[in-house]
């Protein structure tokens, strides 16, 4: 860029630069990509995970949650429309209604009996998973006793081994014991109590992730190392992809992406004769809580119970339609009453002003977007949405700003911006795992603040420290 340039100008230049590059992005997004096709003939998916907990509010960790009848009844309608079966992982809080209403819509059922560390809780699940696989036997196509129960740690090998031969003594139907495969090659024995063996495949989530472009050869391989392990049928007993949420390293997650591992997973399972279940159903806001805003994204459906994608043809990641531009040209407005307000009285002043107004009205919905994925509570709404305010902002006083006016209103939002990147960044360095880092909300001031004001050598908090330190950030 050229340094000769009139400090405005350079100004402007960086904000243009940074909306080619998003308006590109974007572009990029709302043109259909090819994917593979699952054959129209294929027939219904074998089986996918089923929890009525996808409205807001609604979680399993709430003890006083009951799912009504009349509302299992048209989910499962609505599930039979696209598989043949569903996986439970509890028969408490109204789910025991599921084998006879299954049984109604022609789905299978594969029971679950979710299996913690409170033993009289345990002991009343099973059993009234048993009772129910009992009076079922011909919807429940299987009872699994415990869901990742050994990777939480909450029971011994030899605990679930006990309460696997519990069912096994009780009922008819096959039982089996559902975990990551790697904990079912650490504890091989348990295979001896089960009738098939239940893994659970998940390229996203493995210790090592695995891109989009290797995750199919990667649940193939695990196949194959599993297969040769045991001596027992195997069923995948959740396998998928999110649709939002943080990429981890080379996995990244989206409606293209979450489409493209489904269509290539069914298509494979069909070659390889595996047996499967897809997590899951339905989002589940609630997981949010635990795994972040990738938690809640994994349903083929969303929480309207609306399908996310086709199974055949080609897929866009974004429908924006004209929204950019609608919100650009808001910007732009915005910019232009705030240069009236703030006297700007220099041509390139107010033309660099407007610019960044038109890559402020492009962010503003994109960042509404964020909020509305990420927040899981009240309190974060608000802890974010300040940041985000405070952005706004410092956007909004430029006009005074860079004339030496930039107010105590200013130097608190700098303070705020400042505190939430490096709260954002300690939280991401103790739980990164599962932690989203909200790009979004300092993207705009990043961009006018950091990268703009330095490139036209531009104070961005005339004589205070905290803009000195933001420039510096």
């Amino acid at each position: 860029m050229n340094r000769t340039a009139p400090r405005w100008v350079r100004f402007a230049l960086v904000h243009v630069l940074v909306l080619v590059l998003l308006a590109v992005w974007l572009w990029q997004r709302n043109v259909a990509q090819p994917l593979a096709d699952v054959p129209a003939d294929a027939g219904p998916l074998q089986c996918v995970s089923y929890a009525p907990y996808y409205r807001q509010g609604e979680s399993p960790l709430q003890p006083d949650f009951r799912v009504t009848r009349e509302r299992i009844d048209a989910d499962l309608a609505r599930l039979a429309e696209i598989s043949g079966c569903v996986r439970l992982y509890s028969v408490d809080q109204g789910l025991h209604h599921v084998p006879e209403l299954a049984g109604r819509h022609g789905l299978k059922v594969l029971l679950g009996a979710w299996i913690g560390g409170d033993k009289a809780k345990n002991d009343r699940e099973l059993a009234q998973a048993i009772d129910l696989a009992n009076r079922h036997p011909e919807v429940v196509r299987g009872l699994i006793v415990g869901n990742e129960v050994l990777l939480r740690r909450e029971q011994t090998p030899d605990a679930m081994r006990s309460y696997i031969e519990r069912a096994q003594a009780a009922t008819n139907v096959p039982v089996t014991y559902a975990d990551v495969w790697e904990f079912w090659l650490m504890n091989k024995d348990l295979a001896q109590s089960v009738d098939f063996v239940t893994v659970h495949v998940l390229p996203y989530w493995e210790d090592e992730p695995q891109s989009i472009d290797r995750a199919i050869a990667h649940v193939q391989e695990v196949m194959e190392t599993v297969d040769a392990a045991f001596d027992k049928p195997l069923l995948i007993g959740e396998t998928g992809w999110p649709s939002v949420g943080k990429q981890r390293d080379g996995a990244r997650p989206g409606v293209i992406e979450q489409a493209r591992y489904l269509r290539e997973f069914v298509i494979a399972a069909q070659t390889h004769g595996w047996q499967y279940n897809l997590i899951e159903a339905f989002d589940q806001p609630w997981k949010r809580r635990l795994e972040g805003t990738v938690g809640g994204f994994w349903g083929l459906l969303d929480s309207d119970g609306q399908a996310k994608f086709a199974w055949q043809g080609p897929l866009a990641a974004r429908m924006d339609g004209p929204q950019p531009l609608v919100a650009g040209a808001a910007g732009l407005a915005l910019a232009l009453v705030l240069s009236t307000l703030g006297r700007v009285r220099r041509p390139a002043a107010m033309v660099a002003f407007a610019v960044s107004g038109v890559l402020a009205g492009v962010i503003a919905p994109l960042q509404f977007e964020y909020l509305a994925l990420a927040c899981r509570s009240p309190l974060e709404w608000a802890a974010m949405g300040v940041v985000a305010a405070a952005g706004w902002l410092m956007w909004a006083a430029q006009p005074w700003t860079l004339h030496g006016r930039p107010g105590e209103a200013v130097r608190l939002a700098a303070r705020v911006l400042l505190f939430g990147l490096a709260f954002s960044g300690l939280l991401l360095a103790v739980d990164g795992r599962y932690r989203d880092f909200p790009f979004l909300l300092f993207l705009l001031p990043a961009v006018q603040w950091g990268l703009a004001a330095a490139v036209a050598r531009l104070a961005p908090l005339p004589h205070l420290p905290e803009g000195k330190l933001f420039a510096a950030v």
